[in-house]
């Protein structure tokens, strides 16, 4: 999909959604980053939504070494509410 294609479905969600980043592939969306308020949303290349909260959860992780150790991020969680419906 084009980007064109993306902001047109967003838009159409009608919920004032603010796009922050989109991320492409050959000139095709691969990831657009998005936020409404303290959520965030990321859709993928297919329109398919996950939506995350902007507070940040601690996590054990490998850093580069393999050595793990605690990290800070945002679990993504699917939600369909948010699915982006292509003309």
């Amino acid at each position: 999909m084009k980007t064109k294609d993306f902001e047109t479905a967003i838009a159409a969600l009608n919920v004032g959604i603010v796009i922050d980043e989109m991320k492409l592939r050959h000139s095709d969306v691969r990831q657009v980053i998005a936020h409404q308020g303290s959520k965030g949303i990321v859709w993928d290349e297919h329109g398919r939504a996950f939506t995350t909260s902007i507070e940040k959860e601690v996590y054990i992780a490998p850093n580069e070494d393999g050595v793990w150790e605690s990290v800070k991020g945002c679990p993504l969680n699917r939600n369909k509410l948010y699915d982006l419906k292509f003309d």
